[in-house]
């Protein structure tokens, strides 16, 4: 069982978060469906699924035993992870579903007649991509749901912080009021959009750079297939809640982290969306994409 220190709890998030990420990417590859290498390709992304979801419940057992449990955002990280969980769990279900079409395609020979029609309307590669299109539409939101248990676990610890002054003098109390996990009284708590929220979420995690070419728009750079916007982020720039760690150029692209305030701000932003829970979404049938 890994540490139960918040702040490694918070990283292994981050690195499952990306790992998520990056099997999502390869399950949106076409090359998946070539006939002449599907199968193993396939059996390597359940397996990666299959060690990533043990990892996920592997984080909730540790965050459970951990003293955030005991706060309302650490029974939403539980919750959240152990979504993440079902979620890929769910995904390798549908790749291992998929195995008999891919094995049918991998042994296909080569020298063969071509059918009547077209190898990609065959039985086998529209089962496949149905399965494929299933798990990929599971794994698109796996990372993000780690990235919100991050979340919820940094505000846990903000508040497992200001935990212990509540049973202290009313001058310990207003000590706590101007710490830096606390809202200051010139502090106003922000209304954000859901967008908004999702992307201060991801920024909260340092999961976003924002980068721009000569002669270009800026443009945005996640670390998880999160949808966001550059205009989503110049309003959360405008409320003073994210700013660009200016370190480096735009041409390398420009980390974006809280201010102050918006670290004073996260565990009253962040406990509001515990509550919406996340349902596993039916299979998706394979879309027809016109050109």
């Amino acid at each position: 069982m890994p540490d139960t220190h918040p702040e490694d709890l918070i990283r292994q998030l981050r690195s499952l978060a990306e790992d998520f990420a990056d099997v999502h990417h390869l399950t949106l590859r076409t090359g998946l469906l070539d006939d002449d290498a599907v199968l193993m390709p396939l059996l390597s992304r359940i397996r990666t699924t299959q060690s990533l979801t043990n990892q996920a419940l592997t984080l909730t057992l540790a965050t459970g035993s951990s003293t955030i449990a005991g706060t309302a955002a650490g029974r939403s990280a539980i919750e959240h992870l152990t979504g993440a969980a079902r979620q890929g769990n769910d995904a390798g279900g549908y790749l291992l579903a998929g195995i008999p079409a891919a094995t049918a395609l991998h042994r296909a020979p080569r020298s063969a007649p071509k059918p009547p029609r077209t190898p990609r309307t065959s039985i086998h590669h529209l089962a496949l991509r149905r399965h494929i299109s299933a798990a990929t539409g599971l794994l698109r939101d796996a990372p993000v749901i780690c990235l919100d248990a991050a979340a919820l676990i940094t505000a846990a610890t903000g508040l497992l912080r200001d935990a212990p002054v509540i049973c202290l003098d009313a001058a310990a109390l207003i000590t706590a009021a101007t710490s830096s996990t606390a809202l200051v009284p010139g502090d106003v708590l922000p209304r954000l959009t859901d967008p908004q929220l999702a992307a201060f979420r991801l920024i909260s995690q340092r999961a976003v750079r924002i980068r721009q070419r000569e002669g270009r728009p800026p443009f945005l750079h996640t670390s998880v297939p999160a949808p966001t916007v550059t205009a989503t982020v110049a309003a959360l720039e405008r409320k003073k809640l994210v700013t660009r760690d200016t370190g480096t150029s735009l041409d390398e692209g420009q980390e974006l982290v809280l201010t102050p305030a918006g670290q004073r701000a996260l565990p009253a932003l962040v406990l509001p969306t515990a509550a919406a829970s996340r349902t596993t979404p039916a299979p998706a049938p394979p879309r027809s994409r016109t050109r």
